[in-house]
């Protein structure tokens, strides 16, 4: 019995260990434009934020609207999102209209055969995955509620730090100085 404990303790540690180093596969994607890219492309200049998604799935959208002002935010720092889209490619008119209304400006994928989710443990969505500059990932997040964007920042800002990058200066609101002078 003592013996069946400490294996059990022993493979629980490695289960939900903290330190695993998940080095992401070859991806190879087309753009909304049939344009072949491998994903190493995108996270060999910095690290970056993958988000996969459908036109059904409503709380992608509004995380992507996040991820958006992200991507514009800390581009300087070499951040980038990339977006998977895994609609058929019978919806892909659809896609585009739906992307071109939005004004996103990261770059979307498209993976029909929803490899990418698979592979790398996708089981919800909106699906993201922050991954390191090496290949990495650092980070995978499941779903999205209103007010989780300041999470999400903050788990960038993570990602960032991991990475090595200096973050931009904080800027703070100026305060208003009143004149009591009589």
């Amino acid at each position: 019995m003592k013996n069946k404990l400490i294996f059990l303790f022993l493979i629980s540690g490695f289960i939900f260990s903290e330190d695993t180093v998940d080095k992401l596969p070859s991806f190879k994607f087309k753009t909304l434009d049939k344009k072949k890219v491998k994903l190493e492309e995108f996270y060999k200049d910095g690290p970056i934020a993958v988000n996969v998604w459908n036109l059904s799935c409503e709380p992608c959208k509004k995380e992507m609207k996040y991820l958006n002002d992200y991507h514009k935010k800390y581009a300087e720092q070499g951040f980038e999102v990339v977006s998977i889209n895994i609609d058929t490619p019978r919806s892909i008119s659809k896609v585009k209209s739906y992307i071109k209304s939005a004004k996103f400006d990261f770059t979307i994928l498209s993976d029909p055969r929803s490899e990418f989710f698979r592979k790398t443990g996708g089981k919800v969505m909106p699906y993201l995955v922050l991954i390191n500059r090496d290949g990495t990932i650092f980070k995978r997040k499941v779903g999205f509620n209103p007010g989780e964007e300041k999470k999400l920042e903050k788990d960038i800002l993570d990602l960032l730090v991991h990475n090595k990058i200096e973050l931009p200066p904080v800027t703070k609101p100026k305060q208003k100085i009143e004149n009591n002078a009589q």
